[in-house]
């Protein structure tokens, strides 16, 4: 069991690595094009008419992939109420129920976000030149999908064994 633990453990750390990394890929990309921007106009006297919808989009990825690390890192919003209506037996199951319950509505989230991104693939809208929007909104379904993984992964790490031991989940921000 020790073993399986380490492997998901090890999972979840390498995800939360390449979530890192096109976080810090995409701030970087978002920074070129703000200074590009300035460059262009007030050397030049243009601008770039894609921008103001790259930008958004960008910070749509943004935001998504920071919610899939935070999940990664179980640093993502929480609500104390349940430590408090829980009865003292259920008190060691909280990660537990927390976990699954997330991972169900996060379910839906998934569903719902294919529905929407099946419907832009559909559109006729373009991100720049010839690139579709929906290459843009693949975040979507994405993302909560790597929220899920994440959320599965901490429920493994439930079954397995209590929070408090050693293997703790080492994540980008630590």
């Amino acid at each position: 069991m020790n073993f399986l633990r380490r492997y998901i453990i090890r999972i979840n750390t390498f995800l939360g690595k390449v979530e890192t990394g096109m976080l810090c890929a995409i701030v970087a990309m978002m920074i070129a094009l703000a200074v590009l921007e300035i460059i262009l106009r007030y050397v030049f006297k243009t601008s770039l008419l894609w921008k103001t919808v790259m930008l958004e989009n960008l910070t749509l990825w943004l935001c998504f992939l920071g919610a899939a690390l935070a999940s990664c890192e179980k640093r993502h919003i929480s609500i104390d109420a349940l430590n408090r209506i829980l009865p003292k037996q259920l008190q060691r199951f909280r990660g537990f129920i927390i976990d699954g319950l997330s991972l169900i509505v996060i379910g839906f989230l998934v569903y719902f976000s294919c529905i929407y991104f099946f419907e832009e693939m559909k559109s006729d809208a373009k991100l720049i030149g010839p690139i579709p929007l929906w290459y843009a909104k693949a975040i979507l379904p994405s993302g909560f999908l790597l929220m899920g993984i994440h959320l599965i992964l901490h429920l493994f790490l439930d079954i397995t064994g209590p929070e408090d031991d050693d293997n703790v989940i080492v994540g980008e921000s630590d």
